[in-house]
């Protein structure tokens, strides 16, 4: 006969489990954009796709800047500053690990002046350097609070070198605080 204390042992080890496969699949994009500020006060980006680090991207209209610094009140919080952009992307390139993953979870914790609508979407480059999007999930972003987004990723096909998933913000708020921006694959 099973105990009870054998029981919930059982069921803690197996969700321990289950929480340790998640967090080896996780990318931690703030964790990505602190790094980069390392040994800096903040960092400049102008439009285009700007490399902050190998797993962060951000990308900004041409004819716009935006600047990436650690907040002073929360160290653990970065700090998005820029004016009058239309949109930004936020992009993470997907690891070989992930071919086999059907779905994946992005989570942010942000504080902004407004709440955030985002179109998230899965960019995938073929080797004759086409690319090729999937279809939009729309995302809002709630501010002040954990926001979540399912996006399904569609299998890999013949002839992809790499994925990429793109947040696309509309109309950001001239200053954007991340608590928190992290991508699970499942």
């Amino acid at each position: 006969m099973t105990t009870i204390y054998a029981a919930a042992l059982r069921n803690y080890e197996a969700a321990a489990s289950v929480l340790t496969a998640l967090q080896s699949s996780r990318i931690d994009l703030l964790a990505e954009a602190r790094s980069a500020l390392v040994g800096r006060p903040k960092l400049a980006l102008t439009g285009g796709y700007n490399t902050v680090t190998p797993a962060l991207g951000i990308c900004l209209p041409n004819g716009t800047r935006c600047d990436v610094m650690a907040t002073p009140d929360d160290l653990r919080a970065v700090e998005l500053r820029g004016a009058g952009q239309q949109w930004m992307t936020l992009e993470t390139p997907l690891p070989d690990s992930s071919k086999l993953a059907s779905k994946c979870f992005i989570e942010c914790n942000l504080a902004a002046e407004t709440p955030l609508v985002a179109d998230v979407f899965l960019r995938s480059f073929d080797e004759d350097g086409s690319t090729e999007d999937s279809g939009h999930v729309e995302w809002r972003i709630m501010r002040d609070s954990l926001s979540l987004c399912s996006l399904p990723l569609p299998q890999v096909s013949e002839g992809n070198t790499a994925r990429r998933i793109i947040i696309h913000l509309r109309q950001p708020a001239s200053r954007l605080i991340l608590g928190g921006l992290a991508v699970t694959l499942v």
